[in-house]
Formats: C-alpha cells, sequence, structure tokens
C-alpha cells in the first residue's frame, strides 16, 4: 500500500520532542501516513525518515546564522526540493521560526496544506511576523495562553490546544534512587546546571557556570554536588571530576533537584513544571543582543515569566550574567524563602496553563482534519 507523506520540520532538541509526540499522535489516529523531514533521535524513533538531522541545523543568533548560513541555506535548498518532489498531503512546521517562515513562504504556493505547530512568538518580537504567518499557513496551533487574545485582537484565527509541558507536574523522581544511582551523598545540596542545547550557547554559557560553582564551594563549603543536564547533540569539555553528567533522566533529577541554573528556553518551563527552583542565564553575541533589545516589545525572555506576566524566576541576561550574580542567587533558592517564594509562583503557572485535553492529541486531530 503506498502511504500518504507528512513532513515535519523542527530545528532544535525542544522541537524534537514535540515532534515525537505529535507523531505518535497522528499515527495512533491514522497508520496510513509515512513521516519525513527534518528532527532529532526522538522523531527518528518515532519513525520520521530524515532529511537532515537537527543537530546541523541548531544555532541561533545573527552572528552565529551567518556563520553557518552556507549549510543552512544547502538544508533549506534539499528540504524545498524534497517537498516539491514527493508533493506531501501535508507540511507541519515546529517552531523554529528564522527557517519554518522562510519555508512556508515557499510552499504555501504548492498547494500543500502546511500547519504551524508551536507559534513563532510575535508577540515578543518582530511582530510584523505575525501577517507573514497568516498568509502562508493553513493551520496555526498554540501551546501558549496568552498568544489567543493576541492574535484574536489582529484577526489571525489559531488553535490553542493547551501546553504539553503541564504533564511534567506529576513526574518525581525517587531521590534516595537517584542518589544512590550517581553516588550522591544524602547531605549535598543538588545544584543543576543547564547551559545550553547548542554549541555556542555552551561556548559562551560553562565557563560562567563553573566561576559559579567555585563560588558556591567556597560559601557553602563543598555542600553542594553540580549535576551537568547535557543536551542530546551537545557533548560539554572540561567537566571537572567532581561534577556529575547525564544524558538520562533529566525530568526525574530537576523534580527532586534543590535548584537550577538554566539558559532559557524550553528548559525553563520543564524546570519550573518540575518545581526546581532556578536562575534564568544567557548570553549572546554582543550584536545580536543589540538587535534583539531593538526589537523585543517583552519586558522578560524565561517562557516561565512571559506566560505569568510577572517576575517569577530571576532572569540574569548578557553583562548581569556573571558568577557572582548567579551565586547570589542560587544561594537565596536554597533558603527557605526562596524555595517558598518560586514555589508558590510556579503553582500559579501551572493553573494557567491547566488544560482538559490532551494537547498532541489534540493537535494531531487538528491537523488531520
Amino acid at each position: 500500500m503506498i502511504k500518504k507523506k507528512i513532513v515535519l520540520i523542527a530545528g532544535e532538541d525542544s522541537g524534537d520532542l514535540h515532534g515525537s509526540h505529535l507523531m505518535r499522535e497522528i499515527k495512533s489516529s491514522d497508520s496510513s501516513f509515512e513521516f519525513h523531514g527534518i528532527g532529532g533521535d526522538q522523531m527518528i524513533r518515532e519513525g520520521l525518515k530524515p532529511i537532515e538531522h537537527i543537530k546541523n541545523l541548531n544555532v541561533i543568533g545573527i552572528v552565529e546564522v551567518l556563520k553557518h548560513y552556507p549549510r543552512i541555506k544547502k538544508i533549506f535548498n534539499a528540504t524545498l526540493a524534497f517537498i516539491k518532489k514527493t508533493m506531501p498531503e501535508k507540511v507541519v512546521l515546529i517552531d523554529y521560526p528564522g527557517f519554518n517562515l522562510r519555508l512556508a513562504k515557499k510552499i504555501s504556493k504548492m498547494g500543500v496544506e502546511v500547519s504551524y505547530f508551536i507559534l513563532p512568538q510575535v508577540w515578543a518580537w518582530k511582530s510584523s511576523r505575525a501577517k507573514t504567518l497568516e498568509k502562508n499557513t493553513d493551520k496555526r496551533i498554540s501551546i501558549i495562553p496568552i498568544e489567543k487574545n493576541w492574535f484574536k485582537a489582529r484577526g489571525i484565527d489559531i488553535k490553542y490546544v493547551g501546553n504539553p509541558l503541564i504533564n511534567l507536574k506529576n513526574i518525581s523522581g525517587k531521590r534516595d534512587d537517584l542518589c544512590q544511582k550517581h553516588g550522591i551523598s544524602y547531605d549535598k545540596k543538588i545544584v543543576v546546571l543547564m547551559p545550553g542545547s547548542r554549541k555556542s550557547e555552551i561556548e559562551k554559557h560553562w565557563k560562567i557556570f563553573l566561576e559559579t560553582i567555585d563560588i558556591l564551594d567556597k560559601k557553602l563549603n563543598k555542600k553542594i554536588i553540580p549535576v551537568v543536564l547535557e543536551a542530546p547533540n551537545v557533548s560539554i569539555n572540561n567537566v571537572p571530576d567532581n561534577f556529575i553528567v547525564t544524558k538520562e533522566q533529566h525530568y526525574e533529577m530537576l523534580s527532586i533537584a534543590d535548584a537550577a541554573i538554566v539558559s532559557s528556553g524550553t528548559a525553563t518551563l520543564e524546570t519550573a513544571m518540575l518545581g526546581c527552583p532556578m536562575v534564568v542565564c544567557y548570553r549572546l553575541s554582543p550584536i545580536t543582543w543589540f538587535l534583539a533589545q531593538k526589537m523585543s516589545s517583552v519586558k522578560y525572555l524565561s517562557l516561565v515569566n512571559l506566560i505569568s506576566n510577572k517576575k517569577i524566576v530571576k532572569e540574569l541576561l548578557q553583562s548581569k550574567m556573571v558568577a557572582s550574580n548567579i551565586a547570589e542567587e542560587v544561594l537565596f533558592l536554597l533558603s527557605d524563602d526562596g524555595q517558598k517564594n518560586v514555589k508558590s509562583g510556579y503553582r500559579e503557572l501551572v493553573n494557567c496553563l491547566t488544560s482538559k485535553t490532551d494537547p498532541y492529541q489534540e493537535a494531531a486531530q487538528y491537523i488531520l482534519e
């Protein structure tokens, strides 16, 4: 039997995660489709036949994109050529707006239905892209509650399905088991380090993370244990022997950790859903930061604060991302007051994101309509 084709395009680890769950729900509803496109290991495990692996696309920032532009352009052209040749039943674009909005412009005229799952944050920066999104896509699927009214006010139809990360609130690791597995002494405070999922992020963040742990070790008399949650497509070098590094059980580890230092992105929302107090850090190249400031129309960077529309977690960005500032905030998070303040904000966030339906299932059914 000749199977119908769906092309899915993700460009980073969070998109790979969401894409894999979406594929599972599509298969559950209709087994007559086969999947092609750009994804990572999780989407490939669900049956994606890759045009390209996301590890070759996973860059952020104007300077970084320009540096890798020839490779990205080659992947873009190969993806476009594949879609032209195969004429799939549907194309599903997942987040990654710099690449996917350009792709949408090219394929919207081919007569192929285009769905966009996890919308570009046009309400935060470059709001002009909202019309581009409307013009070049057939179905727009949101997982951020504040987007409902923002798009409605501009006469743009979207479907809000709820945020799938809400399900993380049900995950709870067993501290004794995880401590035993990784050789963590029970009297230690666990501080999770998440320096990023891209090589460029590691290069900018890791040295500062190390300096932060040095400060915390001195102030707390080596009573913390740093646990590095390494993203699937990066390897971190220069890791001290007393650090624990793992690519597994990230959610379980976050659910038992006492505090976390997190590079901004989907990881901030995951960390909040798992109840781990965090400080959010991020650095960009000076040029990218300058332009981002000019284009931004919001007060916050992290999804936790953006969705809540108030400061629940501290953000230390660009010049404020220095070891002394991060260490000071981690010390506060390890205190009773710090734990209480942040977790109170997390409860509000959970209430805001709670949905009556399964977001992936609802998104899959809408795409298949």
